[in-house]
């Protein structure tokens, strides 16, 4: 019963937090409602991921036999990184609830915005204290030193050369992707700041600066050292 507490504490903050926005939705404004939905999702994503948890803890203190092994570890890979994903559900959206009710209601709902940032909290630090879930996926794998300079490398090289490949195949997609997007984002905003008269200069200079960066970053990086 223990191993369920925090999906049961998730569970009963969500009918809470929704039973109490149900009544007064149709009486508030538009960014008070925006901000409530996305704190509503942030919750979920973190009870799904924290369900997760405890599927893969379980599971993976369950003996199973030789002929099922393969089979068992395939089934926690493909759950650690379900789990992995709903936490960048919970993450990415109170950030941008932090970011954007910082804006437009720290004065009108303050509360609003101090749980937003209190989710984006939790689930970051969530997401660095699941790594250590990965022993039950892989018994053998060591998790390098959190607190050693090079933490970052020697976190990648404790990987397998299929899951580098899996993780560079998915980066070289993500690094185009995220190339076609900047691009399209920064003709939206010349055309919302054309049609609307709100300059979003500075906006199109940082896209532009951040996608400078991506491009000579890359570039530098597969241009062949010098021995």
């Amino acid at each position: 019963m223990k191993k369920y507490l925090m999906p049961m504490v998730l569970a009963v903050l969500f009918v809470y937090a929704f039973s109490q926005w149900v009544g007064v939705a149709p009486h508030e404004t538009i960014s008070y409602n925006s901000l409530y939905i996305a704190n509503l999702v942030s919750l979920v994503g973190l009870l799904i991921a924290s369900l997760y948890a405890v599927y893969i803890k379980s599971k993976g203190r369950t003996p199973v036999d030789i002929e099922q092994e393969d089979e068992g570890r395939v089934m926690l890979e493909r759950a650690s990184y379900s789990m992995a994903m709903w936490l960048q559900i919970p993450f990415s959206v109170s950030f941008v609830a932090l970011t954007g009710g910082f804006i437009v209601a720290r004065d009108s709902n303050p509360k609003l915005v101090l749980y937003a940032m209190i989710l984006c909290a939790v689930s970051f630090f969530a997401q660095a204290v699941t790594v250590h879930l990965y022993r039950y996926v892989n018994p053998e794998y060591k998790l390098p030193d959190p607190q050693s300079p090079t933490y970052q490398q020697e976190l990648f090289d404790s990987f397998d050369d299929g899951e580098k490949y899996l993780m560079l195949k998915s980066f070289y997609k993500l690094y185009y992707t995220l190339l076609f997007l900047i691009v399209l984002l920064c003709f939206a905003l010349m055309y919302y700041s054309v049609f609307s008269g709100n300059s979003q200069l500075i906006s199109i200079i940082g896209l532009g600066a951040i996608l400078l960066f991506m491009q000579i970053y890359h570039a530098s990086n597969l241009k062949p050292k010098k021995y």
